[in-house]
């Protein structure tokens, strides 16, 4: 349902910092922050799920990630 709302939001609302990805779920290079709609979780190109995340959103950066809702991946190793 998040997703649904996301995306109706930057076809409405139209935000220079937000992106839709291409059919298969990669982001084009000027917005390489790949984002999950679902879990809120967005990758940069240094995380090791990059490549296996299809993006349901792109940001430009990890700042504007963060305004919309989306939180950092992590790996368990950086929790401790």
């Amino acid at each position: 349902m998040r997703s649904i709302i996301l995306m109706g939001a930057l076809v409405l609302g139209g935000c220079a910092h937000i992106s839709l990805p291409t059919v298969a779920g990669d982001c084009l290079a000027p917005f390489p922050v790949k984002g999950n709609a679902d879990s809120s979780i967005y990758h940069t190109p240094k995380s090791p799920y990059y490549t296996r995340t299809k993006a349901e959103v792109c940001f430009d950066t990890e700042e504007a990630a963060i305004k919309n809702g989306f939180y950092k991946w992590y790996s368990p190793r950086q929790r401790y």
